[in-house]
């Protein structure tokens, strides 16, 4: 095979100026940059609409540390180079920065894995908030099996990067040459390879039974089908990168391009869900409430979203909702469609009004609420505006200032708004309409 033929060709790359290696640079920082975008618009996206974070975006948003880190060190190792190179015509200057290099590398190699098994385990952990919605030890046994073997796999991976060269500090020798198993790297990039591969198959292998099973319509299975294998694109560029990477002599100008374009499509299939679900505005929202008149909210139904669930396949919270395999919601989390309705009337307690105070014929201590029994069932907005009309009318004002004054013996009544003594005994002053306004 070809593969086998360029593993074992271990000629060193030729040396590349730092002028050649700006696009790669370039590049590299573009990618970088994109990944950085699509996770904070995540992270601003989830934080807008719940103003809180779930735990699968507190690892995304971890995912920072190690891209930012990883882009700092192959900057470096871009402009300095490393030690697998032709050091035949090297100045001292330029071995001494490819020493520099050659350290860097690794680093950068390590914080390179830790991202993209970062992103996996956010993926992982995504599928855990969503199974555990199901009372099903078989799916919580495969999703912990699957988490540990990101756990293990991307120890085996440090283990290759640090562990394949021996002695260790042969890993920054640039003269004399230290060796292939020192300069190409290739225990790290088919231990990695190979490992990226498998985890991204079972992460695209565990939701597709559950949505096989699900009630759903078969266009609706088949969109979210391809939604979780958006990873097999991950497994093609892993797959290219390892056989390209070998075929160039391990050369970290192309190791490098390849690397970045896989950071940036490990950030999108991430991301690819939630960012989906914001797009055509599912999943779970903070409440939003419309302020309006009493009689706004009387004629209309309540239009205020639902607080917890969003009801919709494709969300990032209920993707599990139309599965048949004994999910349901907690009754109180149900979406109920309810029409307000105003309080009822308070009615007097007899048609004369007994014990109606004289002086103050509002104060009616005999007054109770109507029996909520006795009154018939409602069947339209407009029977509840109804009111039965008391056989006695309610005096007006004037009226009961006039009783007032004729039982009081012509005794002076100071009103709440009798400033200065302006409603003194006088025929001027008792026959004017707006002195007796309370």
């Amino acid at each position: 095979m070809l593969l086998g033929r360029s593993i074992g060709d271990t000629t060193p790359p030729p040396a590349r100026s730092k002028q050649e290696n700006n696009p790669t640079l370039l590049f590299t920082w573009w990618c970088t940059g994109f990944s950085l975008v699509i996770i904070l618009f995540r992270l601003a996206g989830r934080w807008v609409r719940t103003e809180r974070l779930f735990r699968e975006d507190k690892v995304m948003a971890l995912s920072i540390i190690p891209l930012l880190a990883r882009m700092g060190f192959i900057h470096v190792v871009l402009i300095y180079g490393t030690n697998n190179v032709d050091a035949s015509g090297l100045s001292l200057e330029d071995i001494e920065h490819r020493r520099l290099g050659s350290r860097l590398v690794l680093a950068g190699r390590i914080f390179y894995a830790l991202f993209i098994w970062t992103a996996k385990f956010t993926i992982s952990e995504f599928l855990k908030r969503m199974t555990d919605r199901f009372w099903k030890r078989t799916y919580e046994m495969i999703l912990r099996s699957i988490r540990v073997f990101l756990g293990v796999t991307f120890f085996a991976v440090v283990i290759a990067t640090l562990a394949e060269c021996q002695p260790f500090p042969h890993y920054w020798q640039v003269v004399p040459d230290p060796g292939p198993q020192c300069r190409l790297g290739y225990g790290h990039l088919m231990t990695m390879g190979v490992s990226d591969m498998i985890t991204d198959v079972m992460l695209i292998a565990f939701p597709i039974p559950i949505i096989i099973k699900s009630a759903m319509p078969m266009k609706r299975k088949i969109s979210l089908i391809l939604l979780f294998s958006l990873s097999a694109v991950l497994i093609g560029i892993t797959g290219a990168r390892m056989a390209n990477v070998v075929e160039r002599h391990g050369s970290q100008q192309y190791r490098t391009v390849w690397a970045s374009s896989e950071i940036l499509a490990a950030a999108a299939v991430s991301n690819a869900l939630i960012l989906g679900s914001f797009l055509r505005d599912r999943g779970v929202k903070k409440a939003k409430y419309k302020f309006g008149s009493t009689s706004d909210s009387i004629e209309r139904a309540s239009s205020r979203r639902p607080t917890v669930t969003a009801l919709q396949w494709g969300s990032d919270e209920d993707l599990i909702r139309d599965t048949n395999m004994g999910y349901r919601l907690d009754p109180e989390l149900h979406e109920h469609h309810s029409i307000p309705r105003p309080a009822p009337a308070a009615l007097p307690a007899s048609p004369g009004s007994v014990g109606r105070d004289k002086r103050n014929p509002f104060a009616d201590k005999n007054w109770q609420f109507p029996d909520r029994q006795g009154v018939s069932s409602r069947d339209s907005e407009e029977s509840d505006l109804k009111v039965p009309v008391p056989e006695q009318p309610m005096p007006s004002p004037r009226e009961i200032h006039m009783s007032s004054n004729n039982g009081n013996g012509g005794r002076r009544n100071v009103n709440f708004f009798d400033v200065g003594g302006l409603l003194e005994d006088g025929a001027t002053a008792a026959s004017s309409p707006h002195s007796s306004l309370a």
